[in-house]
C-alpha cells in the first residue's frame, strides 16, 4: 500500500494559520511521514463553529482503491464523532458533473486508523461535534495529520472515469478475486462470459449503437446475478462438505448444475454463443454440437488417464451435453423450475418482451421446437415448514423438572407446551386435550403430569393461551379428578398458587377468568383457602389491592355463609391477613381496603364472644373506631328497615283509598289506619332526626370534645393538630397517643435507628442531639421501669388510660396542645 496524494476540494471553515492545506503537507504522498516528525500546525475549525463541519478531499491521481485512512487528532480539540463518505464522479449533461457520495459509517473520537476497502475519487469527512473539555473553550476540532493508504486504479482509457466503467471494473475485480475458487468447470466459464458481454457493451456504446448496448447490459446483469448466486451455492456446498453433510452437498451440486443450464439457456435464447477465445458468434446448432462433441472427447480422455472419482466437473459436462443435444426448452420454463428451488432467484426472471425496431443479436431469436416432444418431469416442491411451529429444545433443567410429563406424553408435546411460541403452545395443549379425552381409566401419574403442564401454560401472559389452559383444567377435572388423594392435592395446590398470581394481572380478561377459577377451585377444594390468606404481605400497591379484593370476594361468597354455622371457620387466618395489611402496609389505599374488609368481617361475627375474639387481634384505637363504625352501620340498617316498612304501608293505604267509599264504618276504619300510619311515620322521622343530630354532633373519641363542626374531614384535622391526648412522633410524624410515644420510639418507629436513649432520663433523643443532651445533665432522673409524661416529666408509672387523659387535658402545663 502506498500513500495517495490528495488536495482539498472543500472545507466548511478554518482558523487563521490553521488552513486545511496544512493537511496536504502532512500526507506522505506529498511530504515525509507525519507520524514520526510532526512539525506542522494541521487544520482547525473556526471558533464556535456550527456543526456538522465538512472536509472533502480529492485524489490527484483520479480513481483509487482505498485500504486505510489514518487520522492524527489534536490532543484536546477532539471530534466527538466523524462520519466518513466516499465519492465517485458521475457524468451528467455536457460540461457538467456531480459527485455521488456513499456513507461508510461512524467512528469514535481520537481516531488512529480506519480500515476500509473501497474505490473512490473523493473522501468526505463530516465532523458531527467536538469533545467538550475545560481546555477546548472555543469548541473547535483539530486534525494534525491525515494519511490515506491504497493504490491507484488504472484503466485503459485515460479520460474521466464514468459510473458504468466503474461498475464494470468492480465486477471484474470481484470476478478475478473469486474465479480461482469457483471456476470448477473449464467448459463452463461464466466469468469469461460476463467479461465478454461487458466488453461488447462498451464497444457498442463507443460505436453509438445504444440499443444493442442496452441489450448487452441487460444480459450481463442477468448473468452477473446467476454468477453471484452460483458463488453462494458453492460456499454452501463447501460448508456442507466440511461438516460431512454429503446429502445436502449433493442437493446443492444439483442446484448448481441447473443454474449453469439456465445461464446457457440465456445465451441460447439470446441467439448468441461465446467461444473459448472470447468471441461472440451467432448461435448455430451444428457448430455448437460439434464444438461440444470435441470437448466431450477431451473430457473422456482425461477421465481414462486420471482414473479418479467423478467430480462436479464431469457431472456438469455430461448434463450440459445432454441438455444441448435434446430439443431446447423455453427459457421461462427453465426459470420457473429454478424459482421453485431458490426463492431468491425471482430477480433473474427473463422479460420476454420483443424490442421493436432493434436489429440486435437478442432480437434474432431461433425457432423453438414444441415442448410436447419430451415430457417434462414435475418439479418436486419442498414443503415449507413454519418456524413458529418448531419448539425450542428442552434444557437440562426443563428435562429434570418435567421428567414425569415426558414419561407420560413424550418429549415433543412437553417441548411444545414449554415453548415461548404461541403456535407451539397451542399445538401442545391441543395434543394434551386429545390425550385426556382418550384416557379412560384414572391414572394418578397421568393427572400429576397433566396438572404440571397446565400449570406451566397458566403462567403465559397471552390471554388465549391462559384461557386454553383453564379450559383444559376443567376437562381434566370432569374426566379424571373424581377423587383426590394427598399426591394429587399437592399438584392442585401448586396449580392454584399459579392461578392465584394471575388475579392481579394487568389484562382484565385474564384477571376476571383467574378470579372465577380461584372461586371454583375453593369450592371444589376448600383446603386451598389458606393459600389466599397465609401468603406473605405483598408490598406492591396494585398487587396488594387486587389480593384484598379477591379475599373480599372469597369472604362474601365462601366464609360468611360458613360463619352462620361455624364462626371459627378460617377466622384466625383472615384476621391475621387483615392486621398485616392494616398495620404494616406503606400505602394508604391498601390500608383503606383492608379496613373495609375488617368492617365487613366484624359485621358478620354476630355474637359478642365472636366480636371479642376479633378484637384480640386489634389495638385499642382500632377497636374504638371499629365499634363506632359498627354502631353507625346498625342504626342505618334499622332506619332503612323501618322506612321501607312504613313506605309499603302507605302505598297499600293509597291503593285502598282510591276505591269507592261504601259505608261510614269503612271510612272510619280507613281514618284510623291513616292515623296509625301517621304516628309511625312521625316516629321514624323523629328517629331519623335524632340520628342526623347525633351525626352532626360528633365527638372526638380520644379527648371527648364535642363540636358541631366535626365531620369526617375536620375530625382528622383535629387528630393531627389539636387533640391534647394525641401527639406526632418527632421522627416519623405519625399520629399516636402520648402515653405510647416512648414505646413507639423504641420498637415501632421506622426511624428508630436514628434515636438513642439517654441513660439518665430514659428518654429517646435524636442521635445528633444525644451528646449535647447528656453533657447538659439537665434532664430528670428516671428509673428503668418508671414512666413519665414526655412534656412535664410527671411520674405516670401507675396511671391508667383515664389518668393519662385527665392529666393531658387539665394538669399538664407543658402540653403544646393544651386548650387555652
Amino acid at each position: 500500500m502506498d500513500s495517495i496524494p490528495f488536495e482539498i476540494a472543500h472545507c466548511s471553515s478554518s482558523e487563521p494559520d490553521y488552513e486545511p492545506e496544512q493537511l496536504i503537507e502532512s500526507s506522505p504522498g506529498n511530504n515525509q511521514d507525519p507520524f514520526q516528525n510532526v512539525s506542522h500546525r494541521g487544520w482547525q475549525t473556526k471558533r464556535f463553529p456550527e456543526y456538522p463541519q465538512d472536509l472533502i478531499l480529492r485524489f490527484k491521481s483520479g480513481l483509487c482503491s482505498i485500504s486505510k485512512v489514518q487520522i492524527l487528532s489534536h490532543h484536546y480539540k477532539i471530534a466527538s464523532q466523524i462520519e466518513l463518505f466516499i465519492g465517485i464522479t458521475k457524468e451528467q449533461a455536457q460540461d457538467s458533473m456531480y459527485i455521488q457520495f456513499t456513507r461508510l459509517g461512524f467512528q469514535d473520537r481520537e481516531l488512529k486508523s480506519i480500515k476500509i476497502q473501497a474505490d473512490c475519487e473523493y473522501i468526505r469527512l463530516v465532523i458531527k461535534g467536538c469533545h467538550e473539555n475545560r481546555l477546548n473553550v472555543h469548541k473547535q476540532v483539530g486534525l494534525l495529520a491525515l494519511n490515506i493508504l491504497g493504490h491507484t486504479v488504472s484503466l485503459n482509457d485515460n479520460s474521466l472515469v464514468s459510473a458504468d466503467q466503474y461498475r464494470h471494473q468492480s465486477i471484474s475485480n470481484e470476478i478475478q478475486q473469486r474465479s480461482t475458487i469457483h471456476n470448477t468447470n473449464s467448459d463452463f466459464n461464466l466469468e469469461q462470459w460476463i467479461q465478454v458481454i461487458q466488453n461488447a457493451e462498451e464497444e457498442s456504446a463507443q460505436d453509438e449503437d445504444f440499443k444493442e448496448a442496452k441489450i448487452y447490459k441487460e444480459l450481463g446483469d442477468r448473468l452477473t446475478g446467476l454468477w453471484r448466486f452460483l458463488i453462494n451455492l458453492e460456499t454452501d456446498k463447501q460448508q456442507a462438505v466440511e461438516s460431512k453433510n454429503y446429502d445436502e452437498a449433493d442437493k446443492i451440486k444439483a442446484d448448481m448444475i441447473q443454474v449453469r443450464q439456465t445461464a446457457e439457456s440465456l445465451l441460447k435464447h439470446s441467439g448468441i454463443q461465446i467461444t473459448r477465445d472470447g468471441d461472440i458468434l451467432p448461435f448455430d446448432t451444428a457448430v455448437s454440437s460439434s464444438l461440444y462433441n470435441s470437448e466431450e472427447e477431451d473430457d473422456e480422455q482425461d477421465e481414462l488417464t486420471e482414473n479418479a472419482i467423478p467430480d462436479i466437473q464431469s457431472v456438469n459436462v455430461t448434463s450440459t451435453e445432454s441438455k444441448l443435444n435434446q430439443p431446447a426448452a423455453h427459457p421461462e420454463q427453465l426459470l420457473d423450475e429454478a424459482i421453485a428451488n431458490w426463492t431468491s432467484f425471482d430477480a433473474l426472471c427473463i422479460d420476454d418482451k420483443k424490442e421493436e425496431g432493434s436489429p440486435s443479436l437478442l432480437s434474432a431469436r431461433i425457432p423453438i421446437p414444441s415442448i410436447t416432444e419430451k415430457k417434462v418431469e414435475p418439479v418436486v416442491v419442498k414443503e415449507i415448514i413454519d418456524p413458529e411451529t418448531i419448539p425450542e429444545p428442552l434444557t437440562e433443567d426443563d428435562i429434570e423438572s418435567c421428567e414425569l410429563s415426558i414419561e407420560q406424553f413424550g418429549e415433543d408435546i412437553v417441548a411444545c407446551i414449554m415453548s415461548v411460541k404461541v403456535k407451539c403452545r397451542q399445538s401442545g395443549l391441543n395434543q394434551l386435550s386429545q390425550l385426556i379425552e382418550q384416557k379412560e381409566d384414572q391414572d394418578l401419574e397421568f393427572i400429576q403430569a397433566s396438572l404440571l403442564m397446565i400449570g406451566e401454560a397458566v403462567t403465559d401472559s397471552r390471554e388465549s393461551i391462559f384461557n386454553q389452559a383453564i379450559q383444559l383444567w376443567k376437562e381434566l377435572h370432569e374426566k379424571q379428578l373424581e377423587t383426590c388423594n394427598s399426591k394429587i392435592l399437592g399438584c392442585i395446590q401448586k396449580f392454584f398458587t399459579r392461578v392465584l398470581m394471575r388475579t392481579s394481572d394487568n389484562n382484565p380478561g385474564i384477571k376476571t377468568t383467574a378470579t372465577k377459577s380461584v372461586l371454583e377451585l375453593i369450592e371444589l377444594y376448600p383446603t386451598v383457602i389458606p393459600l389466599c390468606l397465609k401468603e406473605r404481605m405483598i408490598r406492591n400497591m396494585k398487587d396488594a389491592k387486587a389480593r384484598i379484593e379477591l379475599v373480599l370476594i372469597v369472604t362474601k361468597k365462601v366464609l360468611i355463609p360458613q360463619w352462620k354455622t361455624d364462626a371459627n371457620f378460617h377466622r384466625k387466618d383472615i384476621m391475621t391477613f387483615i392486621v398485616s395489611y392494616l398495620k404494616n402496609h406503606p400505602h394508604a389505599d391498601v390500608r383503606k381496603s383492608s379496613w373495609d374488609l375488617l368492617v365487613i368481617v366484624s359485621q358478620h361475627q354476630q355474637q359478642d364472644t365472636d366480636f371479642k375474639t376479633i378484637c384480640t387481634f386489634l389495638e385499642n384505637d382500632t377497636i374504638k373506631l371499629l365499634n363506632q363504625e359498627t354502631k353507625k352501620s346498625e342504626k342505618k340498617k334499622l332506619i332503612k328497615a323501618s322506612t321501607s316498612t312504613t313506605v309499603n304501608e302507605l302505598r297499600a293505604l293509597a291503593v285502598k283509598s282510591n276505591g269507592t267509599k261504601k259505608t261510614t264504618k269503612a271510612q272510619s276504619r280507613t281514618e284510623e289506619k291513616k292515623t296509625t300510619t301517621k304516628k309511625k311515620v312521625a316516629k321514624v322521622a323523629k328517629v331519623i332526626e335524632e340520628e342526623e343530630e347525633e351525626e352532626k354532633t360528633n365527638v372526638c373519641i380520644f379527648c371527648d370534645e364535642e363540636d358541631d363542626t366535626f365531620n369526617e374531614d375536620t375530625l382528622i384535622s383535629h387528630y393531627y393538630n389539636d387533640c391534647p391526648v394525641l401527639t406526632n412522633c418527632p421522627m416519623c410524624q405519625i399520629i399516636l397517643e402520648v402515653s405510647t410515644l416512648k414505646d413507639h420510639l423504641k420498637t415501632d418507629c421506622e426511624r428508630k435507628h436514628l434515636v438513642k436513649q439517654c441513660t439518665h432520663c430514659r428518654e429517646y433523643v435524636p442521635v445528633e442531639q444525644w451528646l449535647q443532651h447528656t453533657l447538659k445533665k439537665a434532664c430528670t432522673a428516671t428509673a428503668s421501669k418508671q414512666s413519665r409524661c414526655p412534656f412535664c416529666q410527671q411520674d405516670m408509672s401507675r396511671s391508667t388510660e383515664t389518668d393519662w387523659k385527665a392529666h393531658l387535658l387539665t394538669k399538664c402545663t407543658k402540653n403544646p396542645r393544651m386548650s387555652k
